[in-house]
């Protein structure tokens, strides 16, 4: 048996510059750095930048003219022998054997006359680059790769107004899951290496299987994090981080539990939150989230627009967080992300019911079920059809337009209040995980404002962020997994997740697992939006705005939504989002070469 690799998330991002052309290859000059340093040489060679926790060992160089630079958690340990095999891989293009490699992979391999750039699709690492046929830059951070301000697509701004979570650089194109781009003589090629097939498993697998399937594959993902030292988790009291939190403790991980609570009695999680934590014998720990004055502030940088609306946390509310999970040294902090989109219905209806791969028995349960839920016959009837689906409007009380009547309107939405529906189910084209641009409409896996908090939060900190429930297995697991088991029509209730609540229901009281619907998580929120209204105006109405100056935000529009609390309240997600658009316009606008985060110079 292969021992368990070893978590390292020593390494948070890496930058590089590399040029094609002319004769003999140009030197390397080659730095590790603590995050975010940008060194600046004064010779033209190819310039390259491990981004790294303190007292981190140098990756070991393939050879004297080749360098390795990764980002992200690695599955471990960094030797010579394990890079060997990671730049084999990449240069000979073994990709079944680069896909085998344990853990998230990211990071590029600069050789001789070709630069390698990976992202496994497993990989929650943005990784971007920018070409000519002259030169390659690539980075973590993507206004590595900007040559100055002003450098974003208006309409993605708008879009971001609205709380969509889109990639807003034209010019940059970021690294796809599961791929490696390949670029010789200034050409970039895209490959697939990794791709996620279906779990092979046993015709009419039932729910209870599906459950002790997901439930092993859930403690092999966390198993690395046992024995490394104290884990922090980010404990929503929803059932993802609770499943999360759960594997951790049968894995034998030392973990801690952080929080995010509120004084706002509408959105308060914490009840739930610390009874998974008192069943399971873990610390809680509730960070009291900040919902006056620090809530919005000039002062921070962004590589990206941060929209709070997908999930309803706030940018100051990580930020306190990640305050404290620096204090107490956590190094790795997982999260229940993924698991709507492993567990949760993208589509449904009776076609994935009537063909799915379920016992007759089933398929004449989840029928009668149907019949006793809030969808009329006659819709039930049409989703029979192979391309249908029941959640194409959303379920039954699920929200409806999110409205924005402060914005211009634009072709296609006259009225400017209809531009962006209730946030869709994970999985979904149009759920931030699937994040699309004009420029960019097929990179899933990616999303920009996580990328954010990422660079600006998290990283600084020398924390890691990591998704058990987005592994490489558990993703094959899901692909296998039939529709009719995602969402479960009962008495008139639509139970979500079924599989995961079946996975924990011998695992928790019947309170945690059976647990249905949500507080209002957006209380908070429209309570500051309501309390503040003179620092939107001042934000983002004024004339110097930077959104007003695009011509999005329209002053007496906006003036008409603040003075009527009504309308205020029926705004306050948009209202959020545009003041967080118009905070990353700002930053971007003092974005030069010479006042970067962490401008240093290497001689």
């Amino acid at each position: 048996m292969e021992p368990v690799p070893v978590p390292v998330g020593d390494y948070l991002g890496c930058y590089g510059r590399v040029p094609f052309g002319g004769g003999s290859t140009p030197r390397i000059s080659y730095v590790t750095a603590p995050f975010g340093q940008r060194p600046a040489w004064s010779d033209p060679g190819r310039h390259l930048v491990q981004w790294a926790a303190p007292g981190t060992a140098r990756v070991p160089f393939p050879s004297e003219r080749e360098r390795l630079l990764l980002t992200g958690v690695v599955h471990g340990p960094v030797t010579p022998a394990w890079v060997a095999r990671l730049v084999h891989a990449l240069k000979e293009g073994r990709h079944a054997e680069l896909a085998r490699l344990p853990g998230e992979l990211a990071g590029a391999l600069v050789a001789d006359h070709r630069v390698f750039l990976f992202r496994s699709a497993a990989g929650e690492e943005g990784l971007h680059y920018r070409c000519s046929k002259d030169l390659l830059r690539f980075s973590t951070d993507p206004t590595d790769l900007l040559d100055g301000p002003g450098e974003f697509d208006p309409e993605a701004v708008r879009r971001s107004c609205r709380g969509e979570s889109v990639f807003v650089y034209p010019g940059i194109t970021p690294v796809p899951p599961g791929r490696i781009v390949t670029v010789e003589h200034g050409a970039p090629t895209t490959a697939a290496y990794d791709p996620v097939t279906p779990l092979e498993l046993p015709a009419r697998t039932t729910m209870a299987e599906y459950a002790a399937t997901a439930w092993d594959l859930l403690v092999e993902s966390v198993r690395p994090y046992a024995g490394r030292g104290r884990t922090g988790i980010l404990l929503s009291g929803g059932l993802d981080s609770a499943a999360v939190l759960a594997a951790l403790v049968a894995a034998g991980a030392d973990v801690v539990a952080y929080h995010r609570a509120t004084r706002d009695p509408l959105a308060d999680e914490s009840g739930y939150a610390r009874a998974v934590c008192d069943h399971l014998g873990v610390p809680f720990v509730p960070v009291v989230t900040d919902d006056g004055a620090g809530y919005l502030d000039e002062r921070w940088e962004f590589p990206h627009p941060y929209s709070h609306t997908a999930d309803h946390t706030a940018y100051r509310w990580l930020e306190q967080t990640a305050e404290r999970v620096a204090r107490d040294g956590i190094t790795f902090l997982a999260w229940g992300r993924e698991g709507g989109r492993i567990f949760g219905p993208s589509r449904y209806g009776l076609h994935g019911v009537l063909t799915g791969d379920l016992t007759a028995r089933e398929k004449a349960v989840l029928c009668r079920g149907l019949l006793t839920s809030r969808w009329e016959l006659p819709r039930i009837l049409r989703s029979a059809s192979p391309g249908s689906s029941l959640l194409d409007d959303g379920a039954p009380g699920r929200g409806g337009a999110r409205a924005a009547d402060f914005l211009t309107p634009f072709p296609g939405d006259p009225e400017g209040t209809k531009g962006t529906t209730g946030a869709p189910g994970p999985g979904s084209p149009g759920h931030p995980e699937y994040p699309s641009h004009p420029s960019h409409p097929g990179y899933p896996g990616y999303a920009p404002q996580e990328h954010c908090a990422n660079l600006t939060l998290w990283r600084p900190r020398g924390i890691q962020l990591c998704n058990p429930l987005g592994g490489k297995d558990l993703r094959r697991l899901s692909a296998r997994m039939p529709d009719a088991y995602r969402l479960l029509p009962h008495q008139g209730r639509l139970i979500t997740k079924p599989v995961l609540r079946l996975m924990l229901s011998s695992r928790f009281p019947a309170a945690v697992w059976r647990r249905h619907g949500r507080l209002w998580p957006g209380s908070p929120h429209k309570d500051y939006v309501l309390g503040h209204r003179h620092v939107l105006a001042a934000l983002i109405g004024a004339p110097e705005a930077h959104l007003v100056r695009l011509g999005i935000v329209d002053p007496l529009r906006l003036a008409d939504v603040l003075a009527e609390p009504a309308r205020l309240r029926l705004n306050a997600d948009a209202l959020l989002s545009t003041a967080m658009t118009e905070l990353f316009l700002r930053s971007d606008a003092r974005r030069t070469p010479a006042n970067r985060r962490g401008f240093t110079r290497c001689l």
